[in-house]
């Protein structure tokens, strides 16, 4: 037998490594990843925009999983969280260079 096979541990047929259920049997041979709901994509989607460094930490918890879906999701939490931190660093800047321009302007009045 080689790496790509088990063995089921209820009837002992030989199963391929990548089956969730025994063909011969029905066993539930490992756990089959779970779907991300939209609800939950909504929420860290959400949390990325609008709390910015926050998002990083469960848009890395999704990357490092194996499902394909939950890559995607973290990637796109993490660009999401990326994009709205250097919006809002280059806003806050922005902001504190108006309110310096306004005092200097009441100080010499210009």
């Amino acid at each position: 037998m080689d790496n790509a096979t088990n063995v089921c541990p209820v009837c002992h047929q030989a199963v391929s490594a990548e089956y969730y259920f025994c063909p011969n049997c029905g066993n539930n041979l490992k756990e089959k990843p779970k779907a991300i709901s939209a609800l939950i994509q909504i929420g860290l989607y959400a949390l990325a925009i609008f709390l910015p460094p926050l998002g990083l930490w469960p848009g890395i918890k999704y990357v490092i999983k194996k499902s394909p879906q939950a890559k995607r999701v973290g990637l796109i939490t993490i660009v999401l969280t990326l994009i709205s931190t250097v919006l809002t660093v280059w806003l806050i800047f922005s902001l504190f260079n108006d309110y310096l321009n306004q005092m200097n302007g009441a100080l010499y009045g210009l």
